[in-house]
C-alpha cells in the first residue's frame, strides 16, 4: 500500500512538471489570431534574433529513422528546422502538412522522391507538403529570417497526427495540440 501511495505521488509530480514544462513552450495556436497593438516601453525589447528558439525543440529526436513509428519529427539546430516523416514498413503513406512562419523562409529538400511535393507561398510565410512515403525517411530543412514564432500542423493518409505521433527534438516530446506554435524565448 505504501508502494502504490509512494508510486502514484512521484508519477503526479512528474505529470506536473511535464505539463508545465510543455506549457512553457508550446503555445496554442488560437493565441495568435490577433496580434496585440504594440504599447510604446521606455527599454526597448529584445529584437527576434536576439531571442532563442526554445531548448525542447534543439536537437533531433533520438527515435527518428527509417521505418519507425508513423509520424512528423521535427527539430531545430545551428543549421535551422527540419522536418521528417517515416512509418513502418514500404506501403505507401501520405504525410501533408503546413508550416506558417512570421517572416520569410528558406527552404531546402531532404531525401524527397519524385512523387514527394512542397510548395512556398509567395510571400515565402507558408510552407505546405505532401510526402508519399513508403517507409524511408523524406523531409524538408528550412530557415526563417528571425521569425518569432512559428505554427506547425501535420496529417496522414487525411487525419491529424495524433499527438503521439508529432516528436519533437532531441529528448521526443509531443506538441499540447495538433496545430501548435513555437515561440522564440529569451
Amino acid at each position: 500500500m505504501r508502494n502504490q501511495s509512494h508510486a502514484r505521488r512521484r508519477l503526479a509530480t512528474g505529470m506536473l512538471g511535464i505539463m508545465t514544462l510543455a506549457a512553457s513552450l508550446i503555445i496554442p495556436a488560437s493565441t495568435f489570431a490577433a496580434e496585440p497593438a504594440a504599447t510604446p516601453t521606455s527599454t526597448p525589447a529584445p529584437t527576434t534574433c536576439e531571442l532563442h528558439w526554445p531548448a525542447a525543440f534543439q536537437g533531433k529526436p533520438t527515435t527518428l529513422h527509417a521505418g519507425a513509428r508513423a509520424g512528423d519529427y521535427i527539430w531545430h539546430d545551428k543549421n535551422g528546422w527540419h522536418l521528417r516523416v517515416t512509418h513502418k514498413g514500404h506501403g505507401k503513406v501520405v504525410f501533408t502538412g503546413t508550416i506558417v512562419s512570421s517572416t520569410p523562409m528558406t527552404v531546402t529538400p531532404a531525401r524527397l522522391e519524385k512523387s514527394d511535393s512542397w510548395t512556398l507561398s509567395a510571400d515565402k510565410k507558408t510552407l505546405t507538403y505532401k510526402f508519399n512515403n513508403y517507409g524511408y525517411i523524406d523531409g524538408l530543412n528550412f530557415t526563417t529570417a528571425c521569425a518569432n514564432h512559428l505554427s506547425i500542423r501535420g496529417s496522414v493518409s487525411g487525419h491529424k497526427l495524433a499527438l503521439g505521433r508529432i516528436v519533437i527534438g532531441l529528448h521526443n516530446r509531443h506538441p499540447l495540440s495538433n496545430r501548435f506554435v513555437v515561440v522564440r524565448v529569451a
